[in-house]
């Protein structure tokens, strides 16, 4: 079957760019540049940059060009790692901007917090809502719940510069299990705002449930940039007696 002129001008292009190392925020030649080059008319171009956009490997500014994108961070969903750890095994350097800290009464018994965290009505709970960074730029809004019986003067720490893992792991009750969904959301605009991205801008929406001993220590909803994350699980193989369907 024949491949999309399209197509083929796109993987040249993501080929050029890879091949030559462009920095972030390069700009590509033109629209009628590209044509020329390619002896293509401007819509198969259009077409074909639009392709390397869905793959994340460049993005558009209306009126102004197409530039490289930053390179996407690939987080294994297999392993279960603090984000300061995560970003550290990325090579890049970890930082947070700490939104909002407390601790909350939860009355309704319908929450999907306490439901998660195995908790009664009118538990008491420590919330921590914060901006998550790698190498200065904002990349996940991060939420989490613990149950504050569990974790006395917690918020004493220094959430900015301490990992809430290496807190939870000194008190006994760091997550060596985790339950975790996915789900494509949208921004709103003050999520957006915080992420430095456009209102309505694609996101993943991670919630994790982690367990320590058997027991829920752990409830946190994180935002992540969708223009920059991607996220991969291993898979094993079915067994000689499994049949799919």
């Amino acid at each position: 079957m024949r491949i999309p002129r399209y197509r083929v001008i796109a993987e040249r292009l993501r080929r050029e760019i890879l091949a030559r190392g462009a920095p972030p925020h390069q700009r590509l030649p033109s629209e009628p540049e590209l044509a020329r080059r390619f002896g293509a008319a401007r819509e198969t171009v259009r077409r074909a940059l639009a392709e390397l956009q869905r793959q994340g490997l460049i993005y558009c500014r209306p009126g102004v060009g197409s530039f490289v994108a930053e390179p996407r961070v690939d987080q294994d969903l297999d392993r279960l790692f603090g984000f300061s750890e995560f970003m550290l095994r990325q090579g890049l350097r970890p930082g947070a901007r700490l939104l909002e800290a407390g601790v909350l009464r939860i009355a309704d018994p319908q929450s999907r917090v306490l439901r998660e965290l195995g908790l009664p009505a009118g538990s008491r709970v420590i919330y921590i809502r914060r901006l998550r960074t790698a190498a200065g730029e904002p990349l996940v809004i991060a939420s989490t719940w613990l149950p504050e019986a569990r974790f006395p003067g917690f918020l004493r720490n220094d959430l900015r510069r301490q990992s809430v893992y290496r807190i939870m792991e000194r008190a006994g009750y760091k997550p060596t299990r985790a339950v975790e969904t996915i789900e494509a959301v949208t921004l709103t605009a003050e999520q957006a705002a915080l992420l430095g991205v456009a209102p309505g801008s694609a996101a993943l929406l991670i919630r994790r449930t982690g367990y320590a001993n058997g027991v829920p220590v752990e409830y946190a909803e994180d935002y992540y940039r969708g223009d920059r994350t991607s996220f991969r699980v291993r898979l094993g193989e079915f067994g000689a007696a499994q049949s799919g369907g």
